[in-house]
């Protein structure tokens, strides 16, 4: 079992199909890993960003064209004893 003392960060990005190889690769080897998906924006504020920007163009533009995309990080923690292994997978 992976826990916040015996874990240590491998690979940090915002590319779900490098997180995928990621994964996959540690799961041929066999090694365990904990996948964390972080949300990068609030979905208030991305509301509240989009409404603005269609009331300052007096609707003349779409609200989903000022609406950012939903963007994602992805870190993915091992073992502390598994992450030279893992490492060199990656390389």
């Amino acid at each position: 079992m992976i826990t916040l003392f015996n874990r240590k960060k491998l690979w940090l990005d915002s590319a779900p199909e490098e997180a995928a190889r990621v994964w996959s690769a540690l799961e041929q080897a066999g090694i365990s890993y904990e996948l964390k998906t972080l949300r990068n924006h609030s979905t208030f504020g991305r509301n509240f960003r989009a409404n603005r920007g269609y009331r300052d163009f007096q609707g003349g533009i779409r609200h989903s064209d000022m609406a950012d995309r939903m963007c994602y990080t992805y870190v993915i923690y091992v073992r502390r004893r598994d992450f030279e292994r893992a490492r060199g997978l990656l390389e």
